[in-house]
């Protein structure tokens, strides 16, 4: 008998949590995004003429070092931002065609711009 009393004190302890709502900064579109670069495969040129493949456009991608304090630009962020968009057009695959360094902007201290081909590649299934 002297244990019911704690008993239902722990009981209304654990209900009271049931009260509480977590908040997070986690959602489907920020994975999504995230993910995005992933689903587009970079080829080169004689791997996009055997496959099945149709042209989508051209893309550029960017790695801008906007204060001297940050590290400095460099290609393979300027080619995950070209496959990104690569993604956006509905691609899955990219042919770079070249990266070059940029002259210092009002925005960017420096930067570097990845150049490419967008494809739709059809799955050899």
């Amino acid at each position: 008998m002297k244990s019911l009393p704690f008993v239902a004190l722990l009981m209304t302890m654990l209900s009271g949590c049931s009260l509480f709502q977590v908040h997070t900064n986690l959602d489907k579109e920020n994975f999504t995004e995230y993910f995005k670069p992933g689903s587009v495969n970079v080829l080169d040129k004689a791997q996009i003429l055997d496959a099945d493949a149709t042209s989508i456009g051209t893309v550029e991608g960017e790695s801008c070092q906007s204060k001297s304090t940050q590290a400095p630009p460099n290609m393979i962020d300027a080619q995950t931002d070209a496959r990104r968009k690569v993604a956006d057009k509905g691609g899955n695959a990219v042919v770079f065609a070249k990266c070059i360094s940029m002259p210092a902007t009002t925005e960017c201290v420096s930067s570097m711009v990845c150049y490419g081909q967008a494809y739709k590649v059809k799955d050899s299934k």
